[in-house]
């Protein structure tokens, strides 16, 4: 394992983070949104002069102690436990020096994986032997040639599903086979037969006991049979021992080598006024204050922002109220919460300067939107806050964001840093959205008209409960007609957007708020899609004008129309959900419904677009009407 130190650091107003190396120039860049999903703490991140890995939070402090950094989501911050949340720093030159940032300031990372292959004479080694930094120190050289060659690092990694992560073993790979094991001085190098492109066509060889050994069967379950797991944790420089998850080959780049375990809350109303975001941003010296302090300082903030104390003194009450009920928020509640909060006008005034981060406005639907929605929500400002909990490996572990610390206690999530802290890496999203609210009158009416969708359901529900047990993780949830009509909505509403009005289907995402009803409350059906990325794009009003009440309705009816046709069909209309594998998903593909990951909450799963257009009844197989195709008379 490399312990050679790299900074990685955000960018300003574009939203970029540069990676740097005490005082010399970065050596790459990536959005400052990305630190706390694709290329957060553990994930492996290619850039032109090598493959890093960002480090744990106790190698940021030195860079994310200002003040400025430092955010809050009240809510969020219940549900994870922690005090407060902190952004990735912004790169700014250092003075006189363009190109060269601030390494007080750098978020650190590490070199991984260390072995490196020459494109020229294809020998693998690590630095020193027998490659060698360059003058920058940025990246490794092979110096057996005329002129210094960049090597690049390997494809091949191992990881375990608890998250531990460790070189490829190319020497014992490249002697597996030998009677005498790994020889005294092996020097290897990779080779290719050249008969195909087809990892079999790639072989090790040792120059020093003519030890040669493919690559073919490196990506087989039983490949690395005999080898231990070693619980490397690279972003934290230690291991753990004894781990017994078995371990499996990887490529470097691939999808599965991190899954960032992100938990995230809008700011709704009272956090989302401008007195509490004041409050919020003293709390780290107003929270530890004996009582009778608080109102002078409260005099002195009101005087200083120009408003009157009451407002203050309300949101100070409010924050001690939520910090009160710390570990007892949890997601389903945090979501009911904004489901209330998305039906209701709200447009705050500004207080002492500091705009408001919450403004909606909804309206009744008429005409042919009427018969399946009963409220839409046109949200002119939102916040989003996203923050990195940890992560997994080999396969993403769903869980709810208060049940994260234990998932990490037992093993199923990879942590952060070595002990738990105060603080999270977390991330702002500001931007728009559109809000709607199903009829549920009009969803129980079809679910019981409709009684085969409820097999259908079923199928999918018990697929989803066989893998959670496969996995060992907690399933929060059913899969019900409700969650699936809803969900597969959302991804047709997208994709229209996309098509339709210019959107990326990337730089917007979905939030759903579905829930039974249980007891007192009613059920939830209703989903919000808003700008999902740091950009411009969707921030500026476009968004919020689609939700006008003409434009809408032909948003709406385009989607529906739509989804009558796949390109696909008759295969995927005629998908059975019991052979749908790991995508616990019914009539759904990339002709149709899947969107971009970072637009869908669940992975692009959990879909069925006969929910919306129905199945026609085959045979012996009964069929049903979609949600969409039913009438008042139903």
């Amino acid at each position: 394992m490399a312990t050679a130190r790299r900074g990685f650091r955000p960018g300003g107003a574009a939203g970029k983070a540069a990676t740097t190396f005490s005082g010399v120039e970065p050596l790459g860049k990536v959005r400052r949104s990305q630190l706390v999903s694709t290329y957060g703490i553990g994930a492996i991140v290619d850039l032109e002069k090598g493959s890093f890995m960002p480090m744990g939070l106790e190698d940021w402090d030195n860079a994310t102690r200002l003040p400025s950094l430092t955010i809050n989501e009240t809510r969020l911050q219940a549900q994870l436990g922690v005090s407060h949340f902190r952004l990735p720093p912004a790169t700014e030159d250092i003075s006189g020096k363009p190109g060269r940032v601030d390494p007080a300031q750098a978020l650190p990372a590490v070199r991984f994986p260390s072995w490196h292959e020459c494109p020229k004479c294809h020998r693998l080694g690590r630095e020193g032997d027998p490659f060698q930094l360059s003058a920058d120190g940025a990246q490794l050289e092979c110096t057996g040639h005329a002129r210094p060659v960049q090597t690049t690092p390997v494809r091949f990694v191992i990881a375990c599903r608890k998250g531990h992560m460790d070189e490829f073993p190319w020497e014992w790979w490249a002697h597996r086979h030998r009677a005498g094991g790994i020889c005294e001085r092996p020097a290897l190098e990779l080779g290719s037969r050249g008969r195909s492109a087809a990892l079999a066509d790639l072989y090790i060889r040792c120059k020093t006991c003519r030890a040669v050994e493919s690559l073919g069967d490196a990506f087989r379950p039983d490949s690395l049979k005999g080898v231990k797991c070693s619980g490397v944790r690279p972003w934290l420089h230690d291991r753990q021992p004894d781990c017994d998850a078995p371990p499996r080959v990887i490529q470097r780049g691939a999808s599965n080598a991190h899954f960032a375990v992100v938990a995230s809350a809008l700011s709704i109303p009272p956090a989302s006024e401008g007195a509490f975001q004041i409050i919020e941003g003293q709390w780290l010296s107003l929270g530890g204050m004996p009582a009778e302090a608080v109102m002078p300082v409260l005099t002195r903030l009101a005087t200083t922002y120009g408003m009157p104390v009451e407002p203050l003194l309300m949101a100070f009450r409010e924050k001690q109220r939520i910090e009160g009920i710390q570990g007892q928020r949890t997601e389903v509640s945090s979501r009911a919460e904004e489901y209330v909060a998305l039906s209701h006008d709200r447009d705050d005034p500004i207080v002492g300067g500091v705009v408001p981060q919450f403004c909606n406005s909804v309206y009744e639907p008429e005409g042919e939107l009427s018969r399946w929605f009963d409220l839409v929500g046109a949200v002119s400002r939102l916040r989003e806050v996203r923050a990195l909990a940890g992560f997994s490996r080999i396969e993403p572990y769903p869980v709810s964001s208060e049940r994260i610390a234990g998932a990490i206690r037992d093993g199923h999530v990879a942590p952060l840093s070595k002990a738990p802290r105060g603080w999270l890496p977390a991330a702002e999203i500001r931007g728009e959205g559109i809000f709607l609210r199903f009829r549920n009158e009009a969803i129980d009416a079809w679910v019981a008209a409709n009684p085969a969708v409820l097999s259908r359901v079923a199928c999918l529900d018990s697929r989803s409960a066989a893998i959670a047990a496969e996995r060992g993780y907690p399933r929060d949830y059913s899969i019900t007609a409700r969650l699936l009509l809803i969900h597969s909505f959302a991804h047709a509403l997208i994709r229209t957007i996309s098509i339709d009005c210019g959107y990326s289907s990337s730089s917007l995402r979905e939030r759903l708020y579905v829930g039974e009803a249980s007891g007192p409350m009613s059920a939830m059906s209703g989903v919000l899609v808003y700008t999902g990325s740091p950009d411009s794009e969707g921030s500026l009003g476009g968004l919020v004008r689609l939700a006008e009440p003409e434009r809408l309705e032909q948003i709406i009816l385009r989607t529906i129309e739509a989804a009558r046709w796949c390109g696909s069909d008759p295969v995927c209309l005629e998908t059975d959900p019991a052979q749908s594998g790991e995508r616990v998903s019914g009539a759904a593909c990339h002709c149709c419904l899947l969107v971009p990951e970072t637009a869908c909450e669940k992975f692009n799963r959990e879909l069925d677009r006969t929910m919306l257009v129905g199945l026609p009844a085959e045979g012996a197989q009964a069929g049903w009407r979609g949600f969409f195709d039913m009438d008042d008379a139903d």
